[in-house]
């Protein structure tokens, strides 16, 4: 391919020229915007590599400048990559960080090659667009696909926030499946689900006779993930000097075992998520700031979907498809009184809500559309009814005399999980505990 280097700094401007040599290429050489914007105009190359911080304006005129023809990687230092993210989203391809080392530039420009380094966002029924398994037609949504399909095929570290029942996870495995990592694994672990005393080795692995009950070695998800994706959910809730150890891994590309003394290189591209305000999370210290920016290099909110209540039909649509796969009833549509219910909820559960609701109704209807009576009587429906037969609308959880206060607060718990549909976070805020403490009571034996 025919490179165009663009870079001020003369030693390095050579040092990539002569990578783009030894991996086949055909490289030029400049070192300004005003030289640049001239070379493409002329004979545009198959790719430019840009730095972002040029003498004589930003690297950024390069990349909207650069004719179709022409794919975009932009460079940027260790303390700069946030500004990787405008780039991307004014056309830039993808982004390497400085310094530059030659397997980086290989797999870059070997994607490059096939010219896959940009899924398209495809066609669904009615003009609303598909990428992966998610779906939207709304401006919110159509944006979201837009730029998960941007970032997709990049190995930048995506941070993805949202409320619960948004479809971050979703989201994760759609930047998986379109990366090009997509042939190695896809793993998660859910950072609030895991003991604080466990968390290094459920992430880095530990060598046998590391600690009491390490009976063998064995493999954390940073390497179960080699090659391929590590989604780390619920982040926020890792603990502080936990978030210290992670930070070093990214920054240094290394890590050893628990009990080992073994360097292991890193080499997974990690998507991490929460259902808090981030920013909150930065400013109350629940997040270290330093990690966050190395983690959110394209920070992307998911909506919830009150914001995109356009979307509901189709996504009603398409969960009924889903249901009628595996029950197979008869009931492939949905009456209009239906919808029209379903786009007047509000929806606090987000798409997770509307998918249980939409089961919820195809078993109350008959074939062969989902009927309105049905929608609306699982929306009119109450909470659901607690432990012991109290009313979800009373909230009352029944506690006898003589019961120990281990046993009032199983009770307890259980009935508040069961009246916020299951729920964790928002079963730890009205409980007044941490997201964590939840966990650690749902593993232990003090509730079944």
């Amino acid at each position: 391919m025919k490179a165009l280097v663009v870079e001020d700094d003369p030693g390095a401007r050579r040092a990539l020229a002569e990578l783009l040599v030894e991996l086949g290429h055909e490289p030029a050489e400049v070192g300004s915007v005003a030289d640049a914007l001239a070379s493409l105009e002329g004979d545009p190359p198959d790719v430019a590599i840009v730095d972002l911080g040029l003498p004589d304006g930003d690297g950024l005129e390069v990349v909207r400048a650069a004719p179709g023809a022409t794919a975009v990687l932009v460079l940027t230092g260790q303390g700069s990559v946030r500004n990787a993210v405008e780039a991307m989203k004014a056309g830039a391809h993808d982004f390497l960080v400085k310094p530059l080392r030659l397997p980086q530039l290989r797999a870059a420009l070997d994607l490059l090659d096939g010219r896959g380094a940009r899924p398209p966002v495809g066609a669904s029924r009615g003009g609303v667009d598909a990428l992966g398994e998610l779906l939207g037609g709304s401006p919110p949504m159509k944006e979201v696909l837009r730029l998960l399909a941007r970032v997709a095929p990049s190995d930048a570290p995506v941070f993805l926030w949202g409320e619960s029942g948004t479809g971050k996870e979703v989201a994760a495995r759609t930047l998986h499946s379109l990366s090009r990592r997509a042939a190695g694994p896809f793993v998660g672990v859910n950072c609030g689900a895991i003991s604080p005393n466990l968390v290094e080795s459920e992430l880095f692995g530990h060598e046998k006779g590391a600690f009491t009950g390490a009976e063998r070695r064995r493999e954390g998800t940073f390497e179960l993930a080699r090659r391929g994706t590590l989604f780390l959910d619920e982040v926020t809730e890792m603990p502080l000097e936990m978030q210290v150890k992670l930070l070093r891994v990214l920054e240094t590309k290394s890590f050893r075992r628990v009990g080992g003394t073994e360097e292991r290189d890193v080499d997974v591209r990690v998507v991490a998520s929460t259902n808090r305000d981030v920013l909150e999370a930065v400013a109350s210290g629940v997040l270290r700031e330093d990690l966050y920016y190395r983690l959110a290099v394209f920070p992307l909110r998911l909506p919830p979907l009150r914001e995109r209540l356009a979307d509901v039909p189709v996504l009603a649509l398409e969960f009924l498809r889903r249901v009628e796969a595996e029950e197979g009833r008869g009931i492939r549509d949905i009456e209009p009184e239906a919808l029209a219910h379903l786009g007047r909820h509000a929806w606090p559960g987000n798409v997770r809500e509307l998918r249980n609701a939409i089961h919820r109704a195809y078993v109350l209807s008959d074939p062969p559309a989902i009927s309105g009576e049905a929608a609306e009587a699982v929306l009119a429906a109450p909470a659901p009814s607690l432990p012991g037969g109290a009313s979800g609308e009373a909230l009352a959880v029944p506690v006898r005399v003589g019961d120990t206060a281990r046993v009032a607060e199983r009770k307890l718990l259980e009935a508040t999980l069961a009246a916020v549909g299951g729920d964790k976070r928002a079963a730890a805020e009205m409980l007044g505990l941490s997201l964590k403490t939840v966990y650690n009571k749902l593993r232990s034996r003090d509730v079944s």
